[in-house]
């Protein structure tokens, strides 16, 4: 058996259809047609609601011990009963069938509490139940019983009642009929986000994980035992600390004494969760002074059986319970007795009105001969328009009585009453929802994430239901929102118009940010409208805006008539996009990628909205001619969006939007291989090195164009270090100069100026940089020319440039190029640390190197961790700090092994062993050395530095013919390159050899030839470390010098 409506197979006990509702009618199954799928209707919606399933347990036996027409008159009256329950609460009893109801909280207008209602309503069925069985076992000697089963969360709702499909579908109601048939006799079945969404005051029993047909996991349900009221005192956190409204309080705090002159009415309003309700009770905790207040409170409810008044009974009567008799003892007993027949008995007037409030006033205000009192009327947006007037009469009659009455509820709704002054309550600022947050999570200190508080916008419940998944809710799937926020904010939105409701829909998918003009041309071409006639303009929608506007979802930006609109929140506008249907999604997605506005913001915008439109028709099953068109433009706008943010050196956004391109495009698609080939390369240079050496090989062997293929070889030569990084770059230069790609060419030029770097010669180093630092810039990629600037600066400070010339130089280079660059910022402020610092400037270059780390942060590289570090050290091993600088190198090295950067680690241990050589820890250097010995391929800088350590870790053994020929080995090889350093750092090396192997003439002529070399560098702390060789070498040479003179 199949359902009539959604085709879905069915059970052969089922009574109604798991997926949709729809009844399991036997014989009502009819083929499963071989058309297109059905989208839904234009006008669904989906929405959060609560489902609700009840059954009668044992209706099989009672049917053979009943006549039929005694049968079915108890039916009926069992039915009229369920209907009368949910009915009373808001719910729609949608589908009967047999002896089972389907009823749905939510449909056709969303409440902020359809739980607790459904609840309310699955508690009431039972205790009516027990009425009738009470009636039944009387009059026929015979009980029944239900079981019901409860869920929260979305679903696709239709809005035409008359339809022969479910008005609700989805899973949902599938986990509801569920639970209810694993409910026992007399049960409630409640699923976790029904208990979530009905608060704090809900009384359960964990009947344990279920295994629920047709999910693949088990589910937590509860067996509901009582519901608690709804009070906001029990159904708020009051066991935080209060977050500012400093001038709020003070401003109560005004009304309440100004009240001792007269009665003040007040009316404070605020959204739903900015912390009305706390404020209040703030206030009133702070209330003092002579005379004592007594509150007396009720509450405006939209549903229920009590009188219009009832809220003003509610706060009548605990004021009468509470306030202090009169020292008289007298008391109006003609006024009590109109109240007590009307007003204090079921929340009516009983007589006229205007009597009513008279009695009332005279009541209140020889109470107030002993006491302040004050009502407090919450939820007054709900307030019914003969409360509105009762209070408006009460207060012109209350006169000089000293009586405070406040008025609490939202924007909207019920008008506040006419003498009633304003209040209005906005959200926390910035700094006090993080208070708020710190206070909510009990951890003051701990960082609260910005997207957080910026979700929450100031609203205090929003943020504390936004911080429930880290506490102990059920986790909830991505960034979707909580059951409680989904309802409040549906329920706004839910009671528009369907003009208000349309242009909202049509905004949502727009953005935050909206144009008047061009939402009213999206909805001239929705589905049933006329398009205007070319040239002319659509009708305006601004009138629908301004009420939008005043229901507080929208505002304006700036002060033009015409001018953008915006969300007043942006979870007003998650809500709004998350009740369209799919295809109402992606209709109005694609609409909107053509738009000037998201065209003016470029690729990523466009392919933003293809993206999600051929997502959505993907996800209804539309694999058609169109959703592969969608498809394509789609992949190609988010391939160039991705290669300008790569040229914009934001490497994070590239990665997102190339990877999204690449997974959309048909691998044989214009643009495909360049988008997988850029793709790889961010995510090399982001330190996901495999990923995107696997992209690179893939470019390579799967056929792909020259100039593409030279682009992944390039990439892949510089990622291994066995390769021949130079040839590779000599053989793809003349391909990237035919084909015109100056990207390609500055990145051939680039590495062929590294490999002339790695050789020592720096001034051939140099003039090979600054071609291709010309082809970054006239090609506009910012990683190549920041990369090519970087290179620059290395050999600015290893090269023969004087280290003033080369400050000079480097400070040029970076008032020309850096304006706006970080990656340039990061890459010749490095070197220019290490320039500041061979200058005696230690200062200068740990301010360097602090604005490098911190543009390094913001453009999150993954080596910065490694260089950053490394940098460091020189700086701080050249101010004589070696055991800090070494523990620098440690952390760099961790780092570099994470990201498995080999060429960095032969670095740092060749660094760190000739510190730890200077601190006399010879053991210890030769072990650090050991990865830089095992190295397959070296350079020539690298070479000098290792063979110049083993020198002197041979002398220190005793081998001292070793010594001298590793020694003699690193000043030659020193010799063929143009760096000074180089050949300073090889002939002292090579002095301290021969000084510890007793040769100190020879030692000192080394000496002053590395003082020489440093000197013409400018390399201070080189000069004295040359001139300050160990006491007996430099006691020798004083000797020697003497005796030469004399000689």
């Amino acid at each position: 058996m199949t359902c009539s409506a959604c085709h879905q197979g069915l059970p052969t006990d089922a009574r109604f259809c798991p997926a949709c509702g729809t009844p399991a009618a036997p014989g009502a199954e009819r083929p499963v047609p071989a058309a297109a799928p059905v989208l839904p209707l234009p006008e669904d919606k989906r929405k959060p609601v609560t489902v609700l399933f009840c059954d009668m347990v044992g209706s099989t036996a009672l049917s053979g011990a009943l006549d039929p027409e005694t049968l079915r008159t108890v039916t009926l009256r069992w039915f009229g009963l369920m209907s009368a329950e949910i009915e009373a609460r808001g719910g729609t009893p949608e589908k009967f069938i047999g002896d089972a109801v389907m009823a749905v909280f939510g449909v056709p207008h969303v409440h902020e509490d359809d739980a607790r209602r459904a609840l309310a309503a699955a508690l009431g069925i039972r205790e009516a139940l027990e009425r009738f069985n009470a009636e039944l076992e009387q009059s026929l000697g015979l009980r029944i019983g239900v079981r019901i089963g409860v869920n929260t969360g979305q679903v696709v709702a239709g809005s035409d009642a008359t339809a022969r499909q479910a008005l609700v579908s989805g899973e949902t109601v599938n986990v509801a009929a569920r639970l209810e048939q694993n409910a026992g006799p007399g049960e409630i079945l409640i699923g976790p986000q029904t208990l979530s969404a009905a608060g704090p005051t809900v009384s359960v029993e964990e009947a344990g994980p279920l295994a629920l047909k047709g999910k693949a996991d088990r589910v937590p349900a509860y067996r509901l035992l009582a519901l608690g009221a709804d009070d906001p005192e029990l159904l708020r956190r009051f066991d935080v600390a209060f977050v500012g409204r400093r001038a709020e309080l003070a401003r109560l705090a005004e009304e309440a004494e100004a009240a001792r002159r007269g009665a003040r009415l007040l009316h404070l309003a605020g959204e739903a969760g900015t912390g009305k309700t706390r404020l209040v009770r703030e206030w009133r905790s702070r209330v003092s002074g002579s005379g004592r207040p007594v509150h007396g409170a009720g509450r405006c409810r939209d549903y229920g059986d009590h009188g219009s008044l009832a809220p003003l009974a509610e706060a009548v009567r605990t004021i009468l319970a509470e306030a202090p008799r009169s020292a008289d003892g007298h008391q109006d007993d003609a006024a009590l007795g109109v109240l007590a027949a009307g007003l204090l008995d079921d929340g009516t007037p009983n007589v006229p009105l205007e009597e009513m409030c008279a009695a009332l006033a005279a009541v209140l205000a020889r109470t107030a001969r002993t006491c302040r009192p004050v009502l407090l009327l919450d939820d007054w947006h709900w307030a019914p328009p003969l409360l509105v007037r009762a209070v408006e009469l009460l207060h012109s009659r209350l006169g000089e009585a000293p009586v405070l009455i406040v008025c609490v509820g939202r924007p909207g709704g019920a008008a506040p009453p006419a003498t009633a002054i304003p209040l209005r309550l906005e959200g926390l600022d910035r700094e006090e929802s993080a208070r708020l947050a710190a206070e909510l999570t009990g951890a003051p200190d701990a960082p609260v994430a910005a997207r957080l508080l910026d979700r929450a916008e100031g609203n205090p419940l929003y943020l504390e239901q936004l911080l429930l998944p880290a506490d102990d809710t059920p986790a909830l799937p991505g960034d979707e929102l909580p059951p409680t926020l989904q309802a409040l904010l549906g329920a706004r939105i839910g009671a528009l118009n369907p003009a208000e409701r349309f242009v909202l829909d049509i905004a949502c998918v727009v953005g935050r940010e909206f144009d008047p003009v061009e939402l009213a041309r999206l909805a001239a071409t929705a589905p049933g409208t006329t398009a205007p006639p070319d040239g002319e303009e659509p009708p305006t929608v601004v009138p629908v805006l301004q009420r939008l506007r005043r229901r507080r979802l929208v505002e304006p930006v700036g002060t033009g008539p015409r001018g953008p609109y915006r969300f007043a929140g942006g979870l007003v506008q998650e809500v709004a996009y998350a009740s369209l249907s799919k295809r109402a999604k992606a209709e109005r997605h694609e609409q909107a990628s053509r738009l000037p506005s998201v065209t003016a913001a470029g690729d990523a915008a466009v392919g933003g909205h293809l993206e999600r439109a051929c997502r959505l028709r993907a996800a209804l099953g539309l694999v058609d001619d169109r959703t592969a068109l969608l498809r394509a433009r789609a992949a190609t706008a988010l391939g160039r969006a991705g290669a300008q943010a790569v040229a914009r050196s934001d490497l994070t956004w590239a990665d997102s939007l190339l990877g999204r391109s690449v997974e959309l495009a048909e691998p044989d698609a214009p643009g495909a291989v360049t988008a997988l080939r850029r793709l790889g390369e961010v995510r090399v240079a982001l330190g996901r090195t495999e990923e995107g050496a696997a992209l690179l090989r893939r470019v390579v062997t799967e056929g792909a164009a020259p100039v593409e293929a030279a682009h992944a070889r390039l990439a892949l030569a510089v990622q291994d270090p066995g390769a021949a990084l130079a040839s590779v770059a000599r053989a793809v230069l003349p391909v990237f100069e035919a084909a015109g790609d100056r990207v390609g060419q500055a990145r051939a030029r680039l590495r062929l100026g590294q490999q002339r770097q790695s050789t020592g010669r720096h001034q051939e180093a140099d003039r090979e940089l600054v071609r291709a630092l010309d082809q970054a810039v006239a090609a506009g990629a910012e990683p190549e020319r920041a990369a090519a600037l970087g290179a620059v600066g290395v050999s600015l400070w290893r090269g023969p440039e004087p280290v003033a010339a080369a400050i000079h130089r480097c400070r040029a280079l970076l008032t020309a190029h850096g304006s706006g660059r970080p990656t340039v910022g990061v890459t010749l402020n490095c070197p220019l640390a290490v320039l500041l610092a061979l200058d005696d400037r230690p200062g200068e270059a740990h301010a360097a190197l602090g604005e490098a780390a911190r543009l390094a942060a913001e453009l999150a590289y993954a080596e910065a961790g490694v260089f950053l570090p490394v940098f460091r050290a020189t700086v701080t091993a050249l101010a004589g700090r070696r055991a800090e600088a070494l523990g620098l190198l440690a952390g760099a090295d961790a780092e570099a092994e994470r990201l498995g950067a080999g060429g960095m680690r032969v670095a740092i241990a060749l660094e760190a062993g000739r510190l730890l050589l200077d601190e006399g820890r010879v053991p210890e250097a030769a072990e650090r050395l050991l990865p830089a010995a095992r190295a397959d391929a070296l350079a020539r800088a690298d070479t000098v530095d290792l063979a110049g350590l083993r020198a002197r870790l041979a002398a220190a053994d005793g081998r001292g013919e070793e010594a001298l020929a590793a020694a003699d080995e690193a000043v030659a090889t020193a010799a063929l390159s143009d760096s000074p350093l180089l050949r300073a750092t090889a002939a002292l090396d090579r002095a301290r050899v021969l000084a510890s192997l007793g040769a100190p003439a020879r030692a000192g002529a080394e000496a002053r030839r590395a003082e020489e070399h440093f000197s013409d560098k400018g390399h201070l702390p080189g000069v004295r470390a040359a001139r300050t060789l160990p006491v007996g070498l430099v006691a020798v040479q004083a000797r020697t010098t003497t005796t030469e003179k004399a000689s």
